[in-house]
């Protein structure tokens, strides 16, 4: 790659092994742009048109420089740790601003150089705007801050939280006005429009607390053609703000489109270079390697070619098909990727967004558990792609589109998943994904159709899915969190294990292990017909479900921390009878007989996800969750 200046990517090979273990590489080295685009047309300082885009690629952040000529590019890492989603402001035809590992960043697209302008409390941003001064604001995430940039002085400034809460605050939109206030729209439990004047550090709330509605994402905060500011939440209607004053109105001005505007909130209009030339890169060219540029006055665009490095994006869940080869999902951007043990080969095929938390096996099909809609998907692996084969071929199995009845707030957040024995069922469960508290189930039929929803009050109405096992009578074992959705509060703090009736699906048991956990983060039934689980407090426990007791409980250390990711699948049954367990640092296995476990190996580095047995190899995800491994069972005869 021409020009390429990232050195060292997180997730290279490895370079020496322990025995029997083996890195299979990246499950897809590839890269998307932040949601809602990263991508802008500019000049550099000798008048070539460069394609700026912001990369999230193994954890990381990665400018490009690409030239809409000749596709040459230049990769840099910005000099500071971490993946952050948040997006980009081109505030002049030059600079670039952005929010990465706690930092604002200014990124001088003519001489490559990234400053660093002022540490942020909180994550990213994801909204900014330019005040009628020049001055760049943005909104952290989390914390709630606002923050600004004056380019002219080079001052920059930490204004502190925008809104005072107990919550996570979501600051987005960002709009300013012509007399110098700033507006900002705040997601996401309870929504909130806010004025800030910076020239006197005045605050305004205007939403009554009895108005205020839970508004997911973000309420509605733009400029309008009239020059004005209009701002809109549920309950509260239409406003337009000016001088710091809201007054209510019926209808609001249409938003501006104005080119700062749209290259503030990433839009087409981004796209146009200065000489009406314009580019098109969607996150499907991104990880095609390809754009289209439609050069001045011409009538057809050009594909323009481009490369980049990306040591792999995280691997999320992984089961072995009925075809011999281990199948899995990436997130994000979302790739479906297979695995064929007999020639070593990796494949891999674009999605979408988001992630599958978990993937099942249910006779010859695969299903996997979509965050945040909620939904099932369904593949067939001897039918998996499109006839271009460049994009995965899937259908939701369940009713609506979005999960249970288009309301992906009950398991928007899959946690578990199971195929039933009875080889027509598949259950997904989770957590909402934001605000709300309690999951709930999804039973889908995948022969004859149909879906069973059991909400958060039929099972446990302030908790969570966490994990999912089968019983050898075909009833449920389910263990729960405590935890909330994202900006959600819990008031439950002590996770249970519980048992559903299959026939009838009530819940007709509850347990409780002492000392109470958090949540209970995974559960499998051995041959013996006992559940073994792991829970929050690195506790390793025995359950039998026939006497309704627990027969044995200790705190495991010798191997390090739970792992797991979203959906923590760590505990396999191997063919020798024997429980296989994943841990931070090593690999273990239980003797149900005895209770007693042992370790079987270390791969010096840190384990993050798995877990698949097949063929007499564990295969398992580590390097930052970026490749995969596997260790040789076959040592241990």
């Amino acid at each position: 790659m021409a020009g390429a200046l990232c050195l060292g990517l997180a997730g290279s090979r490895s370079e020496t092994l322990p025995e029997g273990f083996e890195d299979h590489g990246p499950a897809a080295p590839v890269g998307r742009q932040t949601p809602g685009g990263s991508a802008f047309a500019v000049e550099d300082a000798g008048g070539n048109r460069i394609v700026f885009v912001k990369l999230l690629a193994g954890g990381q952040a990665y400018y490009l420089f690409i030239d809409a000529e000749t596709g040459e590019t230049e990769q840099i890492h910005p000099g500071v740790e971490g993946g952050s989603g948040a997006r980009v402001v081109l505030a002049s035809g030059d600079k670039v601003y952005d929010t990465v590992g706690g930092w604002f960043l200014e990124i001088d697209v003519s001489t490559r150089e990234v400053r660093r302008l002022g540490r942020i409390a909180g994550h990213d941003s994801r909204a900014y705007t330019v005040g009628p001064d020049g001055v760049i604001y943005a909104g952290i995430v989390r914390s709630g801050a606002l923050v600004s940039y004056n380019p002219a002085t080079g001052k920059y400034t930490d204004h502190g939280p925008i809104n005072e809460e107990d919550w996570s605050q979501y600051p987005r939109p960002i709009v300013a006005d012509e007399d110098g206030w700033i507006y900002v729209g705040i997601a996401q439990k309870l929504g909130q429009v806010v004025g800030y004047h910076p020239a006197t550090g005045e605050r305004r709330a205007y939403i009554p607390e009895a108005d205020r509605q839970r508004v997911g994402l973000s309420g509605e905060v733009h400029l309008g053609e009239d020059g004005k500011v209009y701002a809109h939440a549920p309950g509260w209607g239409w406003h337009r703000l000016v001088g710091g004053e809201a007054t209510p109105v019926d209808e609001p001005a249409e938003a501006i489109e104005s080119r700062e505007r749209y290259t503030i909130h990433g839009t087409s209009d981004a796209t146009r270079f200065p000489d009406g030339s314009r580019f098109r890169l969607s996150n499907r060219d991104l990880v095609l390697r390809r754009m289209e540029v439609w050069d001045a006055g011409a009538e057809e665009p050009r594909e323009v070619g481009f490369d980049y490095e990306s040591p792999g994006v995280r691997i999320y869940s992984m089961v072995a098909g009925p075809d011999g080869r281990i199948y899995g999902a990436t997130g994000n951007p979302l790739h479906v990727w297979r695995f064929d043990p007999a020639t070593g080969e990796i494949s891999d095929w674009p999605l979408g967004g988001g992630h599958l938390n978990e993937l099942v096996r249910q006779g010859s099909k695969l299903y996997g558990a979509k965050y945040s809609q909620g939904s099932i998907y369904e593949f067939d692996p001897s039918n998996l792609l499109n006839e271009a084969e460049t994009r995965v071929r899937f259908r939701s199995v369940q009713e609506g589109s979005y999960g249970y009845q288009g309301n992906p707030d009950m398991v928007g957040r899959p946690y578990a998943m199971l195929a039933h024995s009875d080889g027509r069922h598949v259950v997904m469960g989770g957590n909402p994904a934001r605000v709300e508290v309690g999951g709930g189930l999804l039973i889908v039929d995948v022969e004859r159709g149909g879906t069973t929803a059991l909400l958060p009050e039929d099972l446990v109405p302030d908790q969570g899915v966490m994990a999912l096992a089968e019983l050898p009578d075909g009833d449920l074992i389910v263990g729960s969190t405590t935890a909330a959705a994202t900006a959600g509060v819990s008031e439950a703090d002590e996770a249970l294990l519980y048992r559903l009736d299959w026939e009838t699906y009530e819940v007709t048991g509850r347990w409780k292990p002492d000392p109470a956990p958090r949540e209970i983060r995974d559960l499998i039934v051995a041959g013996d017909g006992l559940v073994y689980g792991l829970d929050s407090g690195n506790r390793f426990f025995v359950f039998d479900p026939e006497a309704g007791e627990f027969v044995h409980d200790e705190e495991v250390a010798d191997y390090g921390g739970l792992t797991g990711g979203q959906a923590p699948r760590t505990m396999a049954l191997g063919p020798d009878g024997g429980i296989y367990v994943l841990f931070r640092d090593a690999i273990a296995r239980v003797e149900p007989d005895t209770f007693l476990h042992r370790e079987i190996g270390r791969p010096g580095m840190p384990i993050d996800a798995g877990i698949v047995i097949h063929e007499g190899r564990l295969y398992f995800v580590a390097a930052e969750s970026l490749r995969l491994f596997s260790y040789d069972l076959n040592r241990l005869r």
